[in-house]
């Protein structure tokens, strides 16, 4: 008996007067569970010693017209290895109302928010039902991932406004900033409440461009909703459509060959590596340190046109297909990855050296920005802010990927959650990642790059997926539809799971260390904004 038949045996066991049934889907286990009990069990799952799980995603299916009804899924990862556990329930017949489990696990508040503003069902005892998604111009009843909501839809606006959280008290005033910005950046809304120059509070109203994502991807087949995937965060264009080609490929019982899983695994460490450079950067230069921003600027494009050379695309895009991928490379060009490789790191070591030599730019980084290890594990966070807050959590390694189980992975942790511990994940990412892609092309072998025919899947079958994105653990929930097509695609960002973090990251701070703690969390509107 495996270790994950144990774990779920366990939740059986100790709820012995439930009517608990489990299937294994794709070697995930999915308990049944009815939806009275559900926040029970959720909340012994997350707070259990041997399980501590973590809820990473939630979610809701409208079933029609497969079958009556509706359906949710809380999928958790699990301490000590990472395993996943899916709980699922049902909603028959006209029922619209759920259990919410927010007040036993913080990291459910915005999926249960999402859920009500998407399907029109509403989480009992939910804390907070304010719109998320839904901005107060949407009308009453519109939820647009119901089956019967035409993807085309003209909504007329209505008049309303959000009613913003207030600390009330002598001395203390709101600051509004957004959600149109100074800078190039998307919209977001942030309100401090201060008193004196101390954050008290914050809250971030995001969602101001819904795209309707999830609803394009209704009207796709499973083999072209890859470039739509690309589309979802443009800096994580290859990680997107990975892990929703990885989704389909094990919905239809299909393996990328083993040269297009190494291709993959370059390719994916080649967007971490400009993204993460970048970041270092963009951090000095909050900091008004130009001279490390530039070096740094320089380097990224090094990467994105080397990227541009191998693939046509500075962004890696169209090089992802169902079954493998597109774009193959020569002999010549692994020589060109590492000769370019071995100038950038040691570009890039020299640099790091001078910024950690710098007091002034220490002394603006630590202690800023602090997000506890307590705070960012209540809350799931996860990717580059976690592993800044001691939560050693990477999908290349709890569930590997590509061609990660055959290399050597190296996982930066550190434990203060301030603005350099999440610098520091990102320089030591930049090294492993370089070393990841050495590893990859003296091993990679010969071979086709895309598998033979894609057999079809049986309507209302799913699958999952996650890839370890440069910003966190990105995850793909694919159900089939009929005669190929897509019945449901839910996208998880880890922006999403991180936005509602910085939040706390920012209390004790002052105004102007925002924009700093924001960078440090590098978190994508556009992945957040489906």
């Amino acid at each position: 008996m495996g270790k994950m038949d144990e774990t779920v045996r366990k939740v059986i066991a100790d709820f012995g007067g439930i009517a608990l049934r489990v299937e294994t889907v794709h070697g995930l286990p999915v308990v049944q569970v009815p939806k009275e009990d559900l926040p029970t069990i959720a909340h012994f799952i997350h707070t259990a010693s041997s399980l501590r799980g973590t809820l990473s995603l939630q979610w809701a299916v409208d079933l029609r017209p497969l079958q009556p009804g509706f359906r949710l899924y809380y999928l958790f990862s699990l301490a000590g290895g990472g395993d996943w556990l899916i709980l699922q329930t049902e909603l028959t017949g006209g029922d619209r109302l759920f259990h919410s489990i927010t007040p036993h696990i913080h990291a459910a508040k915005w999926y249960e928010r999402e859920i009500r503003d998407m399907f029109g069902l509403i989480a009992q005892g939910h804390p907070d039902l304010r719109r998320l998604v839904r901005h107060e111009h949407w009308p009453k009843g519109a939820h647009p991932l119901k089956k019967d909501f035409p993807w085309n839809a003209v909504l007329g606006r209505q008049q309303g406004e959000y009613a913003f959280r207030r600390i009330e008290g002598e001395g203390v005033f709101e600051v509004p900033v957004g959600p149109i910005h100074a800078g190039i950046i998307e919209p977001g809304h942030f309100r401090f409440s201060v008193a004196g120059e101390p954050v008290l509070h914050l809250e971030i109203r995001h969602f101001w461009k819904h795209r309707g994502v999830e609803k394009l991807f209704e009207n796709l087949s499973l083999v072209n909703g890859a470039a739509l995937a690309e589309k979802v965060s443009g800096d994580t264009s290859f990680g997107h459509s990975l892990c929703y080609c990885q989704a389909v490929e094990t919905l239809v019982g299909v393996e990328a060959p083993p040269r297009a899983r190494y291709l993959r695994t370059i390719f994916l460490e080649l967007e971490r590596l400009h993204n993460h450079i970048g970041d270092v950067g963009a951090i000095c230069n909050d900091t008004a340190y130009a001279l490390a921003h530039a070096h740094c600027a320089r380097m990224k494009e090094r990467i994105m046109q080397l990227n541009d050379r191998l693939t046509g695309s500075r962004f890696l895009r169209g090089v992802n297909v169902v079954g493998g991928v597109a774009v193959n490379l020569r002999p010549y060009q692994w020589d060109e990855i590492v000769h370019e490789l071995d100038e950038v790191e040691e570009d890039f070591t020299e640099l790091t050296q001078i910024l950690f030599n710098n007091a002034s730019l220490t002394d603006r980084l630590e202690t800023t920005g602090v997000l506890k290890e307590r705070t960012a594990w209540d809350h799931g966070v996860m990717g580059v802010v976690g592993r800044a807050s001691n939560i050693d959590r990477d999908v290349r390694r709890e569930h590997p990927f590509a061609a990660y189980k055959d290399l050597t992975l190296k996982v930066p942790v550190y434990r203060y959650g301030d603005v350099r511990a999440r610098m520091r994940v990102r320089i030591d990412e930049v090294h492993a990642s370089i070393d990841l892609i050495r590893q990859a092309c003296e091993r990679l072998p010969e071979g086709t790059i895309t598998a033979a025919g894609l057999p079809a899947a049986r309507p209302g079958d799913w699958a999952l997926s996650a890839v370890e994105g440069w910003r966190g653990e990105i995850l793909y929930f694919v159900m089939a539809g009929p005669d190929g097509t897509l019945h449901r695609c839910k996208v998880r960002d880890p922006s999403f799971v991180n936005w509602p973090a910085i939040q706390f990251a920012v209390l004790g701070n002052i105004i102007p260390d925002f924009p700093l703690i924001n960078k440090s969390f590098s978190l994508s509107y556009a992945g957040n904004d489906l």
